[in-house]
Order: structure tokens, then C-alpha cells, then sequence
């Protein structure tokens, strides 16, 4: 900073001064006019002499930081700081080149850049040469350690003592790719519902399964509240009272489903904060009722903990 504020102060000053300021200047005894000039320049140059010719020294790189590790099977991995020269990911709470190692994408020189997906560019057999198990997706409810490193932290095996804030970053999370929650309805057929999260960097995409898998049902919903209801919906699908037909599994949230119409549409902004309930009714259902064990109604609560 130093040095940039320098070299924007002798800019000015190097500029040509007004005429009414060049004879408000009285020169030092003995010195001439041009010599007393050169005295200034000379000066203010000696508080620049820290970088060659008074320009700023480069400051270096940036620190590496992980941005976002998606939820998904093959979940992308985000970063800023420059380029790198591998990316990996292990199982525990450890980045290490040993058995623990499940995925590694890697290059002789940093040259990865900003993002990549596990999965992609699988260096299986130098997984395979530190005694990892390498994988082209993850398995969900279980911890991971993701890292990136530059050429310098990989040639020094991971190694703490030598690794930099300019040449590694990790993180360590769980996986989870089903929304937590409770099935209810009613007991007749005791459905049990799952939804499967699937996020990339730019979007979340949520997936509908039950069992019984035959089970046909006429209408969606999925309200922002602890129990269903007509009020504070944030998705509504439906096949028309007068028309035939039913919807069947999976359904993707906020796509329509073959022969349904949609009578609220799935916000861009997604899920938020807070409990959410699916549910969902056959052609059993006595309209209007959301009692836990109502005829033909459904439901899944979506726990708040989830987003």
C-alpha cells in the first residue's frame, strides 16, 4: 500500500505545476531554481526505494478457499484462490494420500481450475498406489474430507508442516442426499415417503419416492407448516376433479407430472428455513380433511434441520 500511494504521490507531483505556483516558490539560498527542483524529486524518490523504479512489488498469491461442496452422489467441488494441481476427497475427517483416499483428480502442474465433480478425471491408479479404494460416487450419511492442494502441498505428500494457506484448503462434512423427516396418513397402507436431494453449484433438485410404489395419488402439495392445508403452499399439483388419470412416482418438486396442472408454482428461492409438509391425496380422500389418519391422505414432514 505503501508503495502504490507512493508512486500515485510522485504522479502528481510530476505534473506540470501552475503558473502561480511556480512563483509562489522561493528557492533555497545558493540553489538554483532547477537545482531546488531536483532536491524535491530526489527526496520524495528516497521514501519509494523499497521496489525498483517506485513501483509496487507484487503482494502474491491469493489464499486458497473452498467455496461450496454440493450434496449429491458426485458432488462439485467450488473454489477460489487460483489455480491447483489436485483435488481429492477422503473418507474421515483427514485429507491424507493413504487408504482413507476414495477420489483424486490431478495434474503435473496447477492448472485445475475453480471447480470440478467427483467422478471426473479419476486418477484410479494413483489412488490405488497410496491404498485408497477409488470411487466414481459417493455414498450419503457418511463424513468426508475435501481438499484441494497446488503442486507444492502434493509433492510434499499433504503434509501439514509444509502445507500453506496459498497451497491447501480442506473441508470435512456429511453427505446427506435424503431430506430428514416422518411419514404419516393413513394407516391403511402406511406409505413411506423419501426425498432424494440432488444439488449441482447452481441448482437443488428434489425427488419424490414411495412405498408402496403402485400407490396412484390425484394431488401434491407441500405447505410451508408442521400439518397439511390448503394455506401457505409453496407447491401445488393436481389432476383436474373431472378427468381420469392419477400421478405416479417419482415426482421431481416443482415439475409438473404427466397429466397434472400446477396451481402454485415451486418458488425459485426453494426450500428455507422452517418445517415443511408433503402431502399428498388419493381419490379416497374426503376433500378438505388433514387429519393423521383422514382416508387417502398422506404426508411427509420435512424436518426444519434439512436447509
Amino acid at each position: 500500500m505503501h508503495n502504490r500511494l507512493c508512486h500515485n504521490a510522485f504522479s502528481r507531483h510530476n505534473a506540470p505545476l501552475p503558473a502561480q505556483a511556480a512563483r509562489d516558490i522561493v528557492p533555497v539560498a545558493g540553489v538554483s531554481f532547477a537545482g531546488f527542483i531536483a532536491l524535491l524529486l530526489a527526496g520524495f524518490l528516497g521514501g519509494c526505494d523499497d521496489a525498483p523504479g517506485g513501483l509496487a512489488p507484487y503482494e502474491g498469491s491469493r489464499t486458497l478457499s473452498l467455496q461450496q461442496v454440493t450434496q449429491s452422489h458426485t458432488p462439485a467441488i467450488s473454489w477460489v484462490g487460483g489455480r491447483v494441481a489436485a483435488v481429492g476427497a477422503n473418507t474421515g475427517a483427514r485429507a491424507a494420500l493413504d487408504s482413507t483416499l476414495v477420489w483424486l483428480a490431478s495434474s503435473t502442474s496447477n492448472d485445475i481450475s475453480s471447480s470440478i465433480a467427483v467422478g471426473t478425471n479419476t486418477d484410479a491408479d494413483k489412488i490405488l498406489q497410496f491404498g485408497g479404494a477409488p470411487v466414481d460416487s459417493l455414498p450419503g450419511e457418511t463424513e468426508y474430507t475435501f481438499w484441494i492442494a497446488e503442486l507444492e502441498a502434493l509433492e510434499a505428500g499433504l503434509d501439514p508442516a509444509a502445507a500453506t494457506p496459498f497451497s491447501f484448503a480442506d473441508t470435512t462434512l456429511t453427505l446427506s442426499y435424503l431430506l430428514r423427516g416422518r411419514s404419516g396418513g393413513d394407516p391403511l397402507l402406511e406409505v413411506e415417503f423419501k426425498i432424494t436431494r440432488n444439488q449441482t453449484l447452481t441448482s437443488d433438485q428434489f425427488t419424490v419416492t414411495w412405498t408402496p410404489a403402485d400407490v396412484a395419488f390425484r394431488r401434491i402439495a407441500i405447505r410451508n407448516a408442521s400439518v397439511g392445508g390448503f394455506d401457505n403452499l409453496s407447491w401445488h399439483v393436481l389432476i383436474p376433479d373431472d378427468e381420469a388419470g392419477s400421478i405416479s412416482q417419482p415426482v421431481v418438486i416443482g415439475q409438473t407430472p404427466p397429466g397434472a396442472v400446477e396451481a402454485v408454482p415451486w418458488p425459485t428461492t426453494g426450500f428455507t428455513s422452517g418445517t415443511y409438509t408433503l402431502w399428498m391425496v388419493t381419490a379416497d380422500w374426503p376433500a378438505g380433511e388433514f387429519g393423521r389418519n383422514t382416508p387417502g391422505y398422506y404426508f411427509f414432514q420435512i424436518f426444519s434441520n434439512n436447509f
